[in-house]
Parts: C-alpha cells; sequence; structure tokens
C-alpha cells in the first residue's frame, strides 16, 4: 500500500486476508468490524460491498466445508445488514455462480426441530438471503421460504437460540419486505393464535415474534395490531391468551410511540385499535358479562400509551362522548346497585388522567365535578368506583395551574369529608387524604403537607385507620399506571422529594423516639420505608445515618415487600457509604440479615431471602476482614442452610453468598504463613 492509503483500505486489505486465507478466523469480528466501516457512509457501503461480496460468493462456491460456510455467510450477513438498500447490494451476488437456491431451498417436508440447531441457523440465515436477492425467487417459493422462516420462529426447538434466530431475520425481512411479510407470516402466526387448545409457551412465542415484527418497520405495525385486536373482539380466545394479546398490543403500542410524540401516528393508532378495544370492552359489560379486571387494567394502558400524546383539542372531543357514557355510572347515588359498567371505570380514569394540562373537560364548574366526585367515592361501596374518583380527583388538582383555585379545589374536595359517620366511609377518608398529598405534593405544594400531617396524626393516635394511613404513604410517593405520573404530564418539581424527605422524615424520627406504643411504632416505620423506597439517591443519603436505626428497626418488626425494601435500603447505604455503618455492621445488621434467611420465618418472603443474601454477599467486598470475622461462622451456617431453600433463586443467591464468606480472609491467612 501507498503512503496515500486510507483507512479503509488497510480495512479492507486485513478482510481480504482474512478472507481468503485457508481458515477464516474470528468471522464475528471481521463481520462486524466490515458493518460499522460500511454504515459510515454511502461510498464506504458501497466500496466494502463491491470489494468483500464478490470474494464470498467465491469461497462459498468453492466449499463444501460446513464450518467455513456458516462463517462466510456470517459475514455475509453482517455486510448486507450494513446497507440501508439490501436489495442493490444484493444484486453484487452472483446466482448463476452460486446457485444458492439448490442448497438453501425450503423444504417443508423437514421438520424443523428435527434438525441440528447450528445446520437449522445457517439454513435460516441462506433462507433470508435468498428472500433479499431481486427476483432470485418466485412469489411461491418467496411466501414458502418467509413461512418456513415464520415456523421456525415460533415452534418448539430444543435450542431457543433457533427461535431467537429466525425472529431477528423476521426483523431484518419485516425492513426490506413488509408487503411479503404481511401476506406470509402475519396470517400463519394468526392462524396458529387462533386455534383451540394452544399451548401457553406457544402464545407466549407468538406474541413475542408479532410484538418484535410490528416495531420494526411502520409497515407492519399497523397490520400486526390490527390482526391481534380482531383476534380478541371475535371472542374466540380463551380468557388469559386474551389479556396476553392484549399485553402485548400496550407494548407494542408504548415501543412504537416511545421515539417521540407524534400526534398523527398517536391519533390513528387510538382510532383504529385502542377504540376497538374499548368499544368490545364495552359491549360485553353492556350485555352483563363480567370483564376481569386485568384485563380493564390493561386496555386502559393501552389507551394511556395513545391517548397521553394526542393534541389537547383532539382529547377535549374524544372526553365527550366517554363522559357521556359513563356519568351516569361515576355519579351514581350511593343507594343505587352499581351497574355492570362500573369494571370499566378504569379506562375513564385512564383517559381523563392522560389529557394534557390545556385540554378542557367536558365540565362546566369545576368545583362542583370534583367535588361530586369525592361524594360519590366516598358514599360507594364500590371500590373500583371509589379508586376511580380519587384518581381523577388527584389530576385534575394536579394539573390545575392558578394556586389560589388549586388551594380553593383541593378544600372543596376535603369538604366532602365532613358529615361522613359511617365507619366504612371513615377508610375512604383516609384514602382520599392520601390522593390529596399526592397531586400536591408532587407540584410542591404546600397544601399537600396538610393531608400528611392529618394522616400521621391517625397513626400517632393508634386511630383503627392507622394501619390503613401508613400503608397509603406508597400512594402518595410511589409510581401509578397513569394517574399522576410524568408520562401524562403530571407536574412534578425537581425539588418535591426532597421537601418531603427533609420535612416528614424528621417527624416520624421524633414520633418514633417519644411514643412507647408497639401499634404506632410499627406504623411509623411503615411510613418511613414507604418514604425512603421511593427516594432518589442523592436524596436518600442526605443524613442516612438518622435513618439507619429506624431502618433496622423496620426489618426487626415488618415483613413482606416493606422488610425487604428495608432490607435493599441498607444495601444501597453499604454500597454508597460502607463507613457509615461499620460500627453497626457486626452487632446489629448481619444478625438481622441472617435472621431474615430462614425460610421458616413467614416474613421471610422469598423476596425478603434474596435481599438478605445479596446484602450478605455484598458485604465482604465492602468491609476488610478484621472488621467482619467474628461474624464468619454465624453467617456461613446460615449460607449453608439457605443453599437448601426450596426457591431456586434463593438457593443460587445463596452459593454466590457462600463462596464470597468462605473465601473471606483468604488473603490474610496466606500472609501469616
Amino acid at each position: 500500500m501507498s503512503d496515500n492509503s486510507t483507512p479503509l483500505d488497510f480495512v479492507l486489505k486485513e478482510a481480504v486476508f482474512q478472507l481468503t486465507a485457508d481458515e477464516v478466523k474470528n468471522p464475528e469480528q471481521i463481520g462486524k468490524i466490515l458493518r460499522a466501516v460500511a454504515r459510515s457512509s454511502t461510498y464506504n457501503c458501497s466500496v466494502v460491498s463491491d470489494a468483500v461480496l464478490p470474494i464470498i460468493v467465491e469461497r462459498m462456491n468453492g466449499t463444501e466445508v460446513l464450518t467455513l460456510r456458516r462463517e462466510l455467510m456470517d459475514i455475509l450477513n453482517y455486510v448486507l445488514s450494513a446497507s440501508c438498500d439490501v436489495e442493490r447490494k444484493a444484486e453484487c451476488l452472483d446466482a448463476d455462480k452460486i446457485n444458492l437456491l439448490n442448497i438453501y431451498r425450503p423444504d417443508s417436508s423437514v421438520p424443523l426441530d428435527k434438525e441440528y440447531s447450528f445446520l437449522h441457523i445457517v439454513r435460516l440465515k441462506g433462507i433470508t438471503l435468498l428472500t433479499l436477492l431481486p427476483s432470485f425467487l418466485n412469489e411461491n417459493e418467496a411466501a414458502l421460504a418467509l413461512q418456513t422462516l415464520g415456523r421456525a420462529a415460533i415452534e418448539r426447538n430444543e435450542d431457543e437460540s433457533v427461535n431467537k434466530e429466525a425472529t431477528h431475520l423476521l426483523i431484518q425481512l419485516a425492513q426490506s419486505r413488509p408487503e411479503q411479510v404481511n401476506n406470509s407470516v402475519l396470517p400463519l402466526f394468526l392462524a396458529a393464535l387462533d386455534e383451540d387448545m394452544i399451548a401457553a409457551h406457544k402464545v407466549a412465542r407468538l406474541l413475542n415474534a408479532l410484538g418484535s415484527i410490528s416495531v420494526a418497520a411502520l409497515d407492519t405495525l399497523m397490520p400486526v395490531l390490527q390482526g391481534l385486536v380482531a383476534l380478541v373482539t371475535a371472542g374466540k380466545l380463551a380468557s388469559s391468551h386474551c389479556l396476553a394479546v392484549v399485553e402485548t398490543v400496550r407494548k407494542v403500542l408504548e415501543a412504537a410511540l416511545k421515539a417521540g410524540s407524534d400526534t398523527e401516528l398517536s391519533a390513528k393508532l387510538h382510532a383504529a385499535i385502542v377504540g376497538p378495544l374499548v368499544d368490545w370492552a364495552y359491549g360485553l359489560a353492556s350485555n352483563g358479562k363480567d370483564v376481569p379486571s386485568s384485563l380493564v387494567v390493561e386496555i386502559a394502558r393501552a389507551l394511556v400509551a395513545t391517548f397521553s400524546k394526542i393534541e389537547a383539542q383532539t382529547q377535549s372531543q374524544l372526553l365527550v362522548p366517554m363522559f357521556g357514557r359513563y356519568a351516569g355510572v361515576l355519579f351514581a347515588p350511593s343507594d343505587e346497585p352499581d351497574s355492570s359498567l362500573c369494571q370499566l371505570l378504569p379506562v375513564v380514569s385512564a383517559a381523563t388522567c392522560s389529557c394534557k394540562p390545556d385540554a378542557v373537560l367536558p365540565v362546566d364548574d369545576f368545583e362542583a365535578f370534583v367535588y361530586s366526585l369525592a361524594t360519590a367515592a366516598l358514599g360507594s361501596g364500590n371500590t373500583v368506583r371509589r379508586d376511580v374518583c380519587f384518581e381523577i380527583i388527584a389530576s385534575v388538582l394536579n394539573k390545575t395551574k392558578d394556586a389560589k383555585l388549586r388551594s380553593s379545589l383541593s378544600q372543596h374536595v376535603l369538604q366532602s369529608t365532613d358529615n361522613v359517620k359511617d365507619a366504612a366511609a371513615a377508610a375512604s377518608v383516609v384514602l382520599l387524604h392520601q390522593w390529596v398529598a399526592r397531586a400536591l405534593i408532587s407540584c410542591n405544594d404546600k397544601g399537600g403537607y396538610d393531608s400528611v400531617r392529618w394522616l400521621l396524626e391517625q397513626i400517632r393516635q393508634a386511630s383503627p385507620h392507622g394501619a390503613l394511613a401508613a400503608e397509603g404513604f406508597n400512594i402518595i410517593l410511589g409510581e401509578h399506571d397513569w394517574a399522576v405520573t410524568p408520562a401524562t404530564h403530571g407536574v412534578f418539581k425537581v425539588l418535591a422529594k426532597q421537601r418531603f424527605y427533609s420535612t416528614v422524615v424528621p417527624e416520624l424520627t421524633a414520633g418514633f423516639q417519644s411514643t412507647g406504643d408497639d401499634a404506632v411504632k410499627a406504623n411509623l416505620l411503615v411510613v418511613l420505608t414507604n418514604a425512603v423506597r421511593h427516594m432518589p439517591k442523592s436524596v436518600l443519603m442526605n443524613g442516612i445515618e438518622n435513618v439507619v436505626p429506624l431502618l433496622l428497626s423496620a426489618i426487626r418488626l415488618t415483613a413482606g415487600d416493606l422488610k425487604a425494601a428495608s432490607i435493599r435500603t441498607i444495601i444501597l447505604v453499604i454500597l454508597e457509604t460502607p463507613e457509615t455503618l461499620r460500627d453497626e455492621v457486626t452487632t446489629s445488621i448481619i444478625p438481622l440479615i441472617v435472621a431474615s434467611t430462614d425460610q421458616g420465618n413467614p416474613a421471610n418472603t422469598v423476596d425478603v431471602r434474596r435481599a438478605a443474601l445479596s446484602a450478605l454477599s455484598l458485604v465482604p467486598e465492602k468491609y476488610p476482614y478484621p472488621v467482619v470475622h467474628t461474624t464468619r461462622k454465624d453467617v456461613l451456617r446460615a449460607l449453608a442452610l439457605a443453599r437448601d431453600d426450596r426457591k431456586r433463586l434463593v438457593r443460587q443467591d445463596a452459593v454466590k453468598a457462600y463462596n464470597k464468606w468462605f473465601n473471606l480472609g483468604g488473603d490474610a491467612l496466606d500472609l501469616s504463613h
């Protein structure tokens, strides 16, 4: 090479040297390098294709060694995938010279799951290549080739890599041959889903393949989603499969709209996909048929994916018929029996909460509207209607920009609790305060802390609803599918959680130290755990040393998710500031964590035991041998028992932790000799 050689020249020289050698070394690395170079510019893509493809074709034509052919095929696919115009680059191949059709012609008489996996994958890549070659296969042969790939993606194989590779190849073809995929593969998949007594594992594989294909290209998105929705609305699927299909539709919608806020695409998907699902569920409920709550929630989530990205004016228009359809159920008097349509109210909540702040709800008087919602919720024995009313109230309060109006609305809502005398309705009052606090604290409105202090007062006074008030702090700070979330245009101030942490946690600490009532202490610990589990790390680490003693008490006194959350917070402290716990790690922390690995204790759920084992696994990494060696025997004894846990994942975690503790101090022991 001359002094004027470019980096491209050096890359091609090395690639040609490797491709012409007796044995191709590192084919994957060669392919990736060539792909990276080809993608850098149109010129480079053309040069790489013209230089490399003829060599690959020549070598494949001259060898029958399966390993070498597979390696060459891998490199070939890397080079072809680098080009935006796959058809034009595939023209570099001389079909008459290599005669690939005789080697890779699809043969439906050979069961796909009977072939060796690596042979099968090579064959699938060859079929893909044939389909990409212009005018190489006639229409029937191309359809058969695509159906072969489709069967490989969904049929059970001993090696799952075959399914994954076939799905990956279908994704590539969906980008360059969307019409052929829609015509040949989609009917095959939908027909398989429509079969009677189809196994759950096959449904999962079908939906995974369909979801991957649909998001690969815009031309395949709508046909796949419409086909899935048609299966659901036809009523031929089992309830569990119906839920899986709707969940896939929702995930595809979220993935398709994640890249940006394409209002035109969102409106189109809402009208063609989500609208029919909502109407189908409404038709079932109108005829008195039960619609599972899990299915309603999935439909509502799908609605959020599209509705939240539609223009505000369109949102306002779409809410009018929805409110007209469900207003009678939403505001029904408490003494009337709940309609079967009540089960669909989460759809109304999802649409209302997904509105942009400048969207106009179809109501004349906001104060009367939120007051009516609060009154209906407090007087209803139906938890679905109650929760929906509170979600809508919280969304309205949060998105009200005028601080005075927001304060007026929140006071008006809480006034509805003045006349509550019924003990059952008192629990709903607690829930209302939690939702008001969520709405106002998120936008850093001081009015939210009035509800927080009211809730804390219920706990301190040992109210019958003290436990409910404590658990509800998960509502105030936790995640939700659509009510007061960033994805649905909820107002979230940057310092909102920091202000909550600095305001409420000192009150919890003081209350815990001043009370002698164990029940009150337990509830305050529940509040603390729910607070710290939703705090950003940067906020949590500020003054954590004051919170650790309470977290240790929470590990001792709580169970299940709360106990696991407390242990995970301790893990975070060990990771970030291990020196903070140096004095307590052997005296308090390790004994509590060891006790949390005992599967005989009902408080130690699988999540608790796994969190405890993660903590034990971390200790030898963060603390030296002299600090923790006194507890080594006790820890190893507990971990030996945990290796016999009834849950496989727990056993795996226990083995990892045991190995770390068994080797603890090995270097120090070696030095002593």
